[in-house]
């Protein structure tokens, strides 16, 4: 019975064929064995840029460390470019009309050296500024000699008792505008060559006396103290943020009255001058009618001005009314708003500046932009307190703004130097004292680096 139950429910039963069955079991191993690790499908290498395009926000990669500091360099400069055509031609049109028949006489000059500082600007932003260290000394020996030809007789061109410029071309030039930033950029150089040296009072005086001594003295001999002050004011500058000793700086400082005093005693309209600026309005006739008369017109001017190109001092009162003061037709057309927007402007440019040279890790890059910034900032200074009664009158140009080719371009220059420290690559790597040492001097075994030592 069970073998006829069994063999009844075995012909039941479907059957396999044996290579059907032979598949499954083999399916059925495969499944119990641990999975093999399958490779990766292969992945596209994304490039540096595409993966930046991923990774950092929209436009990121088009920052440059410095660009807004560039930025707000040239917002500063072009205002105050701007500022100074339009009040160099409301200033110089009684002027130019009388003496030359042409109310744009002035105008076309000064339109022409801004059109040449504007390209040396631009061609200096593009240069790498560490070329300046490098000719820093061919640089103040052509400045030298220049100044050497302006004190020759018969080459350098008498005005005002003075023997400060050169004809070229038939425009003159004023060979100390250059002096002021070649002594800088000497300084500079100087500054960098040994820094821990500059501690000792052998080594600042060699540097502050190679970029004062030579130009000073060949631009007193020119009569032009207010140029020299300028220029010693750069490279004070220079050896302040290049980390000088105070007690250096301060027995120079100390000294400095004592020299610029007796070079007030040496000659008597300095002697005039300071003795008019502690009381104009006693010989307001004579040694006082300037700084009387640019009193007069920024006072006329009040709040809001007497509007632009309507100022009556311009018609032969004010002395010099189209550079060392143009400050008092500003005033008297543009009133104390107009001064405070041209205040405001400076302070702009000067805050740049310091902040290209603070962002600056490179020392030489540092030290000149200190010194650029420090002659713009200290210039402007001096022609605005001169021309408010202030400080004595120095006939100092207001920078970028007064009639003047030289001190245009020089000024220009000096904008296309902070330009390029602004966003040269060099500025933002830093470079540490001891690095510095090893670079100038070779690498730590006293090879030069790249030399490799030679097969055991």
């Amino acid at each position: 019975m069970a073998e006829g139950h069994a063999s009844r429910k075995r012909r039941e039963e479907p059957q396999v064929p044996d290579w059907i069955g032979g598949a499954l079991e083999y399916g059925a191993a495969a499944a119990r064995r641990p999975a093999a690790s399958t490779p990766e499908p292969r992945r596209e290498r994304a490039t540096g840029r595409a993966q930046a395009a991923r990774v950092a926000p929209r436009g990121a990669h088009r920052a440059v460390p410095g660009v807004a500091n560039r930025r707000l360099l040239l917002i500063a400069t072009s205002l105050l470019l701007l500022y100074g055509l339009v009040m160099a031609y409301s200033a110089s049109t009684a002027q130019a009309y009388f003496t030359y028949g042409s109310s744009y006489y002035f105008l076309k000059k000064q339109v022409l050296f801004a059109a040449v500082g504007v390209a040396v600007m631009l061609c200096l932003s593009r240069i790498d500024y560490a070329l300046l260290r490098r000719f820093a000394w061919p640089l103040a020996a052509i400045v030298a000699f220049l100044l050497v030809l302006a004190l020759v007789p018969g080459i350098g061109i008498i005005a005002n008792g003075a023997r400060r410029w050169l004809d070229v071309g038939g425009q003159t030039v004023q060979p100390s505008e250059f002096a002021k930033l070649a002594a800088v950029i000497l300084a500079a150089a100087l500054a960098v060559q040994r820094p821990r040296e500059l501690k000792r009072f052998g080594r600042f005086a060699m540097v502050a006396g190679a970029g004062i001594v030579p130009f000073g003295l060949l631009i007193m001999l020119g009569k032009d103290l207010s140029t020299t002050l300028v220029l010693i004011a750069g490279v004070a500058a220079v050896l302040v943020v290049a980390d000088a000793r105070w007690r250096h700086l301060l027995v120079v400082a100390a000294a400095m009255p004592v020299v610029v005093g007796l070079l007030i005693l040496a000659e008597p309209y300095r002697q005039a001058r300071l003795v008019s600026f502690l009381d104009p309005w006693k010989d307001a006739g004579s040694t006082g009618f300037q700084a009387t008369q640019a009193l007069i017109s920024v006072a006329s001017g009040h709040l809001f001005g007497v509007g632009l190109g309507d100022s009556v001092q311009k018609f032969g009162f004010l002395p010099e009314q189209t550079t060392d003061m143009i400050t008092g037709i500003i005033g008297e057309e543009l009133g104390l708003l107009g001064l405070a927007v041209l205040m405001a402007i400076y302070v702009l440019l000067v805050w740049a500046g310091l902040r290209i040279a603070l962002s600056c890790r490179e020392p030489f890059g540092k030290y000149a932009a200190v010194g650029v910034t420090a002659i713009v900032g200290i210039q402007a200074l001096l022609n605005l307190g001169a021309a408010l009664g202030l400080l004595p009158i120095l006939g100092v140009p207001l920078p970028l703004v007064s009639c003047g080719g030289t001190s245009l371009v020089t000024v220009l220059a000096g904008i296309g130097i902070l330009l390029n420290v602004a966003t040269n690559r060099r500025s933002h790597i830093g470079v540490t004292a001891d690095r510095r040492v090893r670079v100038d001097s070779g690498g730590r075994d006293g090879r030069p680096h790249g030399a490799r030592p030679r097969g055991r």
